[in-house]
């Protein structure tokens, strides 16, 4: 068991109690989770069931997970700063050498990041989407470091060509990619982070490999998620106004697999559009599509933009500032190639989803 975060030669010593292992390939980046918890390293694979169809990768890294009580709550943490529409003391983090422990205070889990043999310490078990979403930013990081560029957005693909839906926290892009799965010829990408990099062939994306972890509306609307709903809880959210069932923060992950069919996911493929959510739910104006000049309205792109974060290393293993973000003319210069669209009015999805399907796409 671990008793300090800062004797980090204690810390590695208790990797030596990590002796269950598996092995998660995502593409050309391959990650082997080391825990001393067998049960949670299961868990794992069943959640990245749809993402272990290769077998090969060029890049191999080590992750820790120990299962323990919470420690380092004694510790003087510096705060991580937050985005401008969120509040709250949510994470901090102390440099020490070659590295950073970052803590998430509203369960006591620790990480430590570095570039080899980065670890997880804490209730693991009862906190797997924090062990995913740190696993999942050792997977950001590798592509970061190739020179691509964050983007808050879902989407999805047909056949290699990617449409990216993108709004702020809470504008409907994860229901809105949900919906538009309903095309079985619809691949899903991503959820909520995006990768780009323009090229001499176009602009590449890459999709977090991470499930859509979705609000209970997008489920109470949905006919073929609803029955992850228990009815109980059906039965409570239809007496909910819709606006206050739209802000209801209650997360539900949605399995590809189960919910629309095998081979429904990808990862990579070629950024064809990007739609903007510029809708309302107060908005009695009609649900439309329209091109954007992005040389003319480049602030359209705002909600686009994402701060790489506290996890973020970059090649040299240094850590950037965490308030730093690309500007508004990097984003533009990297969708030189990409149609982009602004989606405005009411809030209408199935209006939404016949317009997405008029701009070339199936």
């Amino acid at each position: 068991m671990i008793k300090t975060l800062l004797n980090l030669s204690h810390v590695d010593e208790g990797l030596t109690h990590c002796v269950h292992d598996i092995r998660l390939t995502f593409a050309e980046l391959s990650i082997t989770v080391h825990s001393n918890e067998a049960m949670l390293l299961a868990a794992l694979a069943d959640y990245y069931r749809s993402y272990l169809k290769t077998n090969t990768s060029a890049t191999s890294l080590d992750l820790y997970v120990i299962e323990q009580s919470v420690v380092g709550d004694d510790l003087d943490w510096l705060e991580v700063p937050r985005e401008a529409d969120k509040q709250g003391r949510k994470e901090g983090y102390l440099d020490v050498a070659d590295g950073r422990w970052i803590k998430k205070f509203k369960t006591g889990m620790a990480f430590l990041q570095r570039t080899e043999k980065t670890i997880a310490v804490g209730p693991c078990a009862a906190n797997l989407a924090q062990i995913i979403n740190f696993i999942n930013n050792q997977f950001l990081n590798h592509y970061l470091r190739q020179g691509f560029t964050l983007g808050h957005a879902s989407g999805f693909s047909v056949k290699g060509e990617v449409t990216a839906i993108a709004a702020g926290s809470g504008g409907g892009k994860s229901t809105l990619m949900l919906r538009c799965l309903e095309n079985t010829e619809r691949d899903f990408l991503t959820n909520d982070r995006i990768l780009l990099k323009k090229t001499e062939q176009g602009t590449s994306a890459i999709g977090l490999a991470k499930l859509p972890r979705v609000n209970p509306g997008t489920l109470l609307h949905s006919d073929r998620l609803r029955h992850i709903l228990p009815e109980s809880r059906q039965d409570v959210l239809c007496q909910i106004p819709r606006n206050e069932l739209w802000s209801l923060e209650e997360k539900y992950d949605v399995q590809i697999e189960d919910n629309y069919g095998e081979n429904r996911v990808q990862l990579a493929g070629n950024l064809a559009r990007l739609i903007m959510l510029d809708w309302s739910l107060d908005s009695s104006e009609p649900t439309q599509i329209e091109r954007v000049n992005l040389l003319q309205q480049a602030d359209v792109i705002e909600g686009l933009r994402k701060r790489p974060g506290p996890f973020y290393q970059d090649k040299d293993g240094a850590f950037t500032d965490l308030n730093a973000i690309d500007s508004v003319a990097h984003y533009v210069s990297e969708l030189e190639n990409v149609d982009v669209y602004r989606l405005t009015g009411k809030i209408d999805f199935d209006r939404a989803y016949d317009l997405i399907a008029t701009l070339g796409q199936p």
